[in-house]
């Protein structure tokens, strides 16, 4: 871990960290553009559940309307380690074995849109206790989470006032939860929810649940249902010694010569930075056959 601290001083010493302009989704508008530009054509609401080989080649991946997709080269941006078992069923990446690895916490997310503003808030805000270092050692591990969780609070219209129209507030809550492994089912979520929406409340002085017009809750089933992240990680595998560097599953497949991946379950690591590093790493590879 101590490593990873160097990480942050770089960053800060250096290039720092940039403000996106209207939201971090302006990355993935900004790449569409682009690749629009390239006449690239990109097809959506379509998951790819089986596949035909041909020799030591894929030659079709199949959707879930039975679709077949023929490609040269394909590159897989799902998670590297879940698509490697739940598609190509390869043993080592079996549930039974990939409950086995060490993947990151769960998220519990709560998207606000609210009226009224907050002048006592940051960009950035943590609610944390007083017994931090015990809480982060069990709770990503402890199915019975406490009565009020740990959160982080963004405020987005603060720094993006298109996220709110005028006079409303758009707000983030991000809780570190236990995955599906360790926490299989979410009933309570409307309990938990709203133990933070009242603790947030009681903390900023202003009862907020009444001036609530839209809200949006995603667990660790939402994230695995909806994006296919395994039991609800929301990184991906996690950073311990065994599944870093040339112990993380490789951006090649080691059956097809044409298949490859990329994102946080491959190298070299989670997080933007990394993924986006992923990226170039891959290009790279497939641009040297």
């Amino acid at each position: 871990m101590a490593i990873y601290t160097l990480l942050s001083y770089v960053e800060f010493k250096n290039d720092g960290y940039y403000f996106v302009k209207g939201g971090m989704y302006k990355v993935i508008e900004g790449l569409v553009k682009e690749l629009k530009k390239d006449n690239v054509i990109l097809n959506y609401n379509t998951e790819i559940v089986d596949f035909i080989r041909e020799g030591n080649k894929v030659k079709f991946l199949i959707d879930q309307k039975g679709k077949k997709w023929s490609a040269d080269i394909f590159l897989i941006n799902s998670d590297a380690a879940y698509f490697r078992g739940k598609v190509f069923k390869k043993k080592k990446y079996l549930n039974p074995n990939l409950n086995k690895m060490d993947w990151t916490t769960g998220y519990l997310t709560i998207y606000l849109g609210v009226k009224g503003n907050f002048d006592n808030l940051y960009y950035h805000n943590y609610y944390l206790g007083y017994n931090f270092k015990d809480y982060s050692q069990k709770i990503t591990k402890d199915k019975n989470l406490p009565q009020i969780p740990y959160y982080y609070v963004n405020v987005l219209s603060k720094k993006n006032k298109e996220c709110a129209p005028l006079g409303y507030e758009a707000l983030f809550f991000v809780c570190p939860v236990p995955n599906l492994i360790y926490k299989s089912e979410w009933s309570d979520k409307d309990l938990i929810v709203s133990n933070i929406l009242d603790d947030f409340s009681k903390k900023i002085g202003k009862d907020i649940k009444k001036d609530i017009v839209l809200k949006i809750v995603y667990t660790p089933e939402d994230w695995q249902n909806n994006f296919n992240l395994y039991k609800g990680s929301g990184l991906g595998l996690s950073h311990n010694f065994n599944q870093i560097g040339y112990f993380r599953p490789k951006n090649f497949d080691e059956d097809f010569k044409n298949v490859f991946y990329v994102g946080s379950s491959t190298l070299p690591g989670a997080g933007i930075p990394m993924v986006v590093i992923s990226s170039k790493l891959v290009c790279e590879r497939i641009l040297r056959l």
